[in-house]
């Protein structure tokens, strides 16, 4: 009878845990890690501050843009923001906005294709990243 007992609790400890997980409990625990492992990707798009202005910013994504062989369409930036749009190998339209946040960080946007693809945009991101 005892062991019974035991194996409830088990079971409804499992199932709480379920049910956590099954929820808005996954999307926190998605939105930490994407924090951590360098942005923040909602609704197909990856978000992140990133260290420069965004004339810096787009030129480090054209040099991004080389590196992965997709083909540069567009790049202007001013002080205040920028734009940066390519096209991926399989024709995918891969587009990059930057706003300043202060006169040191920018906020960079990443969206490739229509609904977002979150692999290529970290991949690019990345990118990015390391050309700053």
């Amino acid at each position: 009878m005892v062991a019974w007992g035991r194996n409830i609790v088990a079971g409804v400890g499992l199932l709480m845990v379920a049910s956590l997980l099954s929820g808005c409990a996954v999307l926190l625990l998605g939105a930490a890690a994407g924090g951590v492992a360098g942005g923040l990707y909602y609704n197909g798009e990856l978000t992140a501050d990133v260290d420069g202005t965004p004339p810096a910013v787009i030129a480090a994504t054209e040099k991004a843009f080389r590196d992965l062989i997709w083909a540069k369409e567009t790049a202007s930036a001013t002080d205040t923001d920028g734009l940066a749009t390519a096209r991926t190998a399989t024709g995918r339209e891969v587009k990059v906005t930057v706003v300043t946040n202060t006169p040191e960080v920018s906020t960079i946007g990443i969206r490739v294709g229509t609904f977002g693809d979150e692999n290529l945009s970290r991949l690019l991101y990345d990118r990015i990243v390391a050309f700053l």
